[in-house]
């Protein structure tokens, strides 16, 4: 009998981590890339071209033949750890771009998203009744059983006084009682703490999760590899760049344009919900429109998140070109250099639809 290797033991976890990705970022490369193709591109700057663009992403000459002739092309990204997935997309869109800046200031794109089951902005500081629609569901009751019976590990992302605050609601219950308002609660204020720490201090104040043998991931840390990765951004946007690593200090330059807003969001994958919270950022940078969607926080799954789509001129056309970095421990350890190509190759041909059917309807305008 041939004996399976970890990698291959490990396969329906991997199975099921990129299936819960896909899920996560096909909602929200819809609203990513849906906004920039809907957006007005501006008069040029000191941007690169559209066909310089594709050098600079080391396309070959066929990839780039095949973008010029509608194709939607994978391009390689750099990963900056075992944990991170990074997979980037360049396409065209004969589209002639309208104002639809309230798409993105009233993330009505949210409401058009199947898995997206509920969401909500925040505002300024935050309270707790900008929360007030985050709720157990689906399963609600075995979703708070995790909740009280949270430990270090993967099942749930916490840190230790979060950790302690349900256990210690779990000893105050009686004994079996799963008191689900209550865990809700303790979810919303989580949430809120979260948000205004970030908020405040961004990266520096995201609080990391606890893992067993008393290890800890660092979201802040998986953002700013996220950010560092790019360096073409780095390159052609630097006040882009300057803000994700330093924000919420940001330095525009004259004609430079920022437009930012706060959400938590309930995704629902494989009857859980997943939790994050997601700071949108807009920038208007002379030619070029980049949206930038960042994940500082999500309940399980997944560490952080960051991803974005920019749109330049071609002509009479718009190149779009798409990247999107995600953080998770499943990729992560023994066997990674083999689960992050296949996780690719599973992820892939969905995004490459996604986009296309975007494109489609962006067309139509």
């Amino acid at each position: 009998m041939k004996s399976r290797t970890k990698t291959e033991s490990d396969s329906p976890v991997l199975h099921r981590c990129v299936v819960n990705l896909l899920g996560v970022t096909r909602a929200l490369v819809s609203i990513c890339v849906g906004l920039v193709l809907c957006h007005p591109v501006l008069e040029a700057s000191a941007l690169p071209g559209a066909e310089e663009l594709l050098q600079e992403l080391h396309l070959s000459d066929s990839d780039r033949q095949g973008i010029r002739e509608g194709k939607i092309v994978t391009w390689s990204a750099t990963e900056g750890s075992d944990r991170e997935l990074a997979l980037g997309m360049a396409m065209l869109a004969k589209t002639k771009p309208e104002n639809l800046v309230a798409l993105f200031r009233e993330a009505a794109a949210f409401k058009h998203v199947s898995l997206i089951t509920a969401f909500g902005k925040i505002e300024g500081a935050g309270t707790v009744a900008d929360f007030a629609g985050v709720k157990l569901a689906p399963n609600g009751e075995k979703e708070a059983r995790r909740y009280l019976e949270a430990k270090p590990g993967d099942e749930l992302n916490l840190d230790g006084k979060e950790i302690a605050a349900f256990r210690a609601l779990k000893a105050a219950s009686k004994e079996g009682a799963v008191p689900i308002q209550k865990v809700e609660a303790l979810i919303r204020e989580g949430l809120l703490a979260r948000y205004q720490a970030y908020h405040a201090k961004g990266l520096a104040g995201i609080a990391p999760y606890a893992r067993t043998s008393g290890r800890q991931t660092f979201p802040s840390d998986e953002l700013s590899i996220a950010t560092r990765e790019s360096p073409l951004v780095a390159k052609y946007l630097p006040s882009v760049f300057h803000a994700l690593l330093n924000y919420p200090s940001i330095k525009l330059k004259e004609a430079e344009e920022l437009e930012e807003q706060f959400y938590w969001v309930t995704i629902e994958v494989f009857g859980r919900p997943t939790y994050v919270l997601s700071h949108h950022l807009r920038f208007q940078i002379g030619e070029a429109i980049v949206l930038v969607d960042r994940h500082y926080y999500a309940s399980h799954d997944y560490n952080a998140l960051q991803q974005g789509a920019m749109a330049l001129p071609a002509k009479d056309d718009t190149l779009v070109t798409f990247l999107s970095r995600v953080s998770t421990d499943q990729v992560a350890g023994f066997g990674s250099s083999v689960k992050h190509p296949v996780s690719r190759v599973l992820m892939a041909p969905y995004l490459k639809d996604l986009l296309e059917a975007l494109r489609a309807k962006a067309e139509k305008q």
